[in-house]
């Protein structure tokens, strides 16, 4: 009898993710797919100028939490940050920069009206 209820138990287990996904495959709650859906993207004129200043950027700056897409341009000395608000802010991403040698200066754009 036990090994029976055990039996029922682990199939019951191994079939509940299948049973609950739908059609994304995964767990998710709608508020985690609300969160999944902002981004927010920030530019920012950085103090580099070689390839090696890029590497640093690129290496410690994409992995700040809520850091979803990093590009950095070497030629227009820029680096392009698209984040999560719900994990990070601008002043973070800046300090994040910051913290590792460069100035950081927030590029304004231009508003329309």
């Amino acid at each position: 009898m036990k090994q029976i209820f055990i039996l029922i138990l682990s199939a019951l287990l191994l079939a509940a993710p299948i049973a609950f996904a739908g059609n994304t495959g995964t767990f998710s709650t709608l508020q985690d797919q609300k969160v999944k859906k902002e981004k927010k993207t920030v530019t920012y004129n950085v103090s580099m100028h070689c390839k090696n200043c890029v590497a640093k950027i690129t290496d410690n700056v994409s992995f700040v939490k809520g850091v979803e897409d990093l590009k950095v341009s070497l030629d227009e000395k820029t680096v392009t940050i698209t984040y999560n608000p719900a994990k990070t802010d601008e002043a973070t991403l800046q300090k994040a920069i910051e913290k590792i040698g460069y100035t950081a200066e927030k590029v304004k754009t231009n508003a329309k009206k």
